[in-house]
């Protein structure tokens, strides 16, 4: 009966030759969920993500706000054609490619080894990885 075989998932996994036909089941992203590394690891991606996400909605803020309310400072002339509304608006999109080159660095150095660890151990198995070691 097809209900007696344990729920795979049907798409390839990440990095694999996608070929189908190696499949991951549920119980097994179960168990990687609520392994302790797994779960620290998610945390240290989280101290990342939130603070920079609120941090930069902030600055966005002040811009808006400092457009709609703070006219004649954001009209203020630097020099030329320059005011201070172009030069926040640039640095919005310098702030946006630093955060991104900041999450890279901080990626490389605090997710991405343990990251992939862990998605070996899902796709070949614990047996897998201590014995390729």
């Amino acid at each position: 009966m097809a209900t007696d075989r344990p729920t795979k998932d049907p798409t390839p996994p990440p990095g694999g030759d996608g070929d189908g036909e190696e499949t991951i089941s549920r119980e097994a992203y179960v168990a990687m969920h609520s392994d302790p590394r797994f779960v620290e690891l998610k945390k240290r991606l989280y101290s990342f993500v939130f603070p920079m996400s609120i941090a930069f909605m902030a600055w966005y803020l002040l811009y808006v706000l400092m457009s709609a309310f703070g006219r004649g400072f954001m009209g203020t002339v630097l020099f030329g054609n320059v005011n201070v509304a172009l030069v926040f608006g640039i640095l919005q999109f310098v702030s946006t490619f630093g955060i991104a080159v900041l999450y890279t660095n901080y990626a490389r150095r605090k997710l991405d080894a343990e990251a992939v660890e862990l998605r070996d151990e899902l796709h070949h198995g614990a047996a897998n990885q201590e014995g390729g070691r």
